[in-house]
């Protein structure tokens, strides 16, 4: 570039030298004669370099400013190729995740383990005795209240003078009787709830089958993400009718608590009644041996 410049200013001083040493013409009547046509060409040329040193300065300009745009150019471009490595390596590590997935997720044969089928009751009936019984433990029947009246002794002696005058909280026959009817409402439910159970247990053998197949099947389908989802959801509605039966089973052991803890209770009271009962005889009617002391006065 600078040649080119240097070049074009030694064209110019030669031109210039060329009109300064040119010799001048003898006019007719011994002057000097003024050549304009020369004078012209070498004013042009002058132009002409000034114009070409004007506009190569502008291409030097616009070459610097093409330049830094390259550098900006070049700066984004790096910025965006570091972004585009770092997309790449995440699509790396994803791709990595689903492979081991699958295939390391699909050995679970070590996770597998053996449930306990649910055996049916069997329940001995000589004389009638447990009618109903064995059906409705295994969830064939939904007649508890029937089949517990036939297993157990009717009460008698249920005429109004029987329980005429008792009061209630005070009064031996009406506890136990509560105590009888609290057993058996207790026990009714008991039986409903286990007979419900082994029936809901035996309608959902093929669907817990189906789904412990599933669960454990080696194949690339069920071990895809959307598949494993799915597997988890089906897995969690099992288990929670599951807690909504063991929930009732565990009512059914509550109610049976309460009504054994009834007994216990109406002892305890009972004795407490009993010693009651002969202080207060004794002091009101005080009756001893002849020739004894008052020892029989404080014994009970």
């Amino acid at each position: 570039m600078k040649r080119l410049i240097y070049g074009r200013w030694i064209a110019i001083a030669a031109a210039m030298g060329a009109m300064s040493l040119s010799v001048p013409a003898h006019a007719q009547f011994g002057g000097v004669v003024f050549d304009p046509t020369q004078s012209a060409h070498a004013t042009q040329q002058i132009f002409n370099e000034a114009k070409g040193l004007s506009n190569q300065a502008t291409r030097i300009a616009q070459g610097s400013q093409t330049n830094l745009t390259l550098a900006q150019q070049l700066t984004q471009d790096i910025q965006m190729a570091g972004t585009a490595l770092k997309i790449y390596n995440q699509s790396i590590t994803t791709y990595n995740t689903i492979f081991n997935n699958l295939k390391y997720f699909n050995s679970k044969q070590i996770w597998r383990t053996a449930e306990n089928a649910l055996m049916n009751s069997s329940v001995q009936n000589t004389y009638g005795e447990t009618s109903g019984l064995q059906s409705q433990l295994n969830g064939q029947s939904q007649n508890a209240s029937t089949v517990w009246k036939i297993m157990n002794l009717a009460i008698s002696g249920t005429s109004s003078s029987f329980w005429g005058n008792q009061i209630v909280g005070a009064s031996d026959r009406l506890s136990t009787l509560a105590h009888i009817e609290a057993m058996d409402a207790a026990s009714t439910q008991c039986l409903g709830a286990v007979g419900a159970y082994n029936a809901a247990r035996t309608n959902a053998t093929a669907a817990n089958t189906a789904l412990d197949n599933s669960i454990y099947d080696t194949s690339v389908l069920t071990n895809s993400e959307v598949e494993q989802l799915n597997l988890l959801t089906m897995s969690n509605s099992h288990q929670l009718q599951e807690a909504q039966a063991q929930g009732q089973l565990q009512a059914c052991l509550a109610a049976q608590s309460a009504v054994a803890n009834m007994d216990k209770r109406n002892q305890a009271s009972q004795t407490i009644n009993d010693a009651n009962f002969r202080i207060t005889q004794q002091a009101n009617n005080p009756t001893y041996i002849g020739g004894g002391s008052q020892t029989w006065t404080t014994y009970y």
